[in-house]
Order: C-alpha cells, then sequence, then structure tokens
C-alpha cells in the first residue's frame, strides 16, 4: 500500500525480507573463510534489531499469542541433551 508517498509493508513481508538479509550474510561470510566472527554478529544485530522488524515480530507474536522476547530477561541457553 502506498499512502501519500508512504510504501506500507506487511509485518509478514518485513521479517521474511530480514530472514533473507541474514541467510545472505551468513552465506557470504561463510563462503569467504569466517576469520571474523565478531564483524558478522554485528551484522546481523543490524539487521535483525531494525526498529521495523522488531515492531513486526512484538505485532505478529502478540497476533499469534506469543510473548515477544524481553530484552531485560534474555532466554537462557538450552542444554545439550543427551
Amino acid at each position: 500500500m502506498n499512502i501519500a508517498g508512504f510504501v506500507c509493508i506487511a509485518d509478514e513481508e518485513l521479517i521474511v525480507r530480514a530472514m533473507r538479509d541474514a541467510q545472505l550474510l551468513l552465506r557470504e561470510h561463510i563462503e569467504r573463510a569466517p576469520g571474523d566472527a565478531e564483524e558478522a554478529i554485528s551484522q546481523l544485530m543490524e539487521i535483525l534489531d531494525r526498529q521495523t522488524v522488531v515492531a513486526a515480530t512484538n505485532r505478529l507474536c502478540s497476533e499469534y499469542g506469543l510473548r515477544p522476547l524481553d530484552r531485560q530477561h534474555p532466554v537462557p541457553k538450552q542444554r545439550n541433551r543427551r
């Protein structure tokens, strides 16, 4: 939808675009020899932590009855099960 020069993108499309950008970034990182993981992680954060992506994720979580991540209380890491 285009209203007064603003392009509205569905939340699903915003999230899919962010995921594709992140996948491309990871593929490029792996192909050029995964030496600088810090740079790749920083670039991933730039993609996944965009205000529009976070807001879209939160709206979709609410719509589907899921809890958005709480930045103050991160999800604990899962242990490897054997």
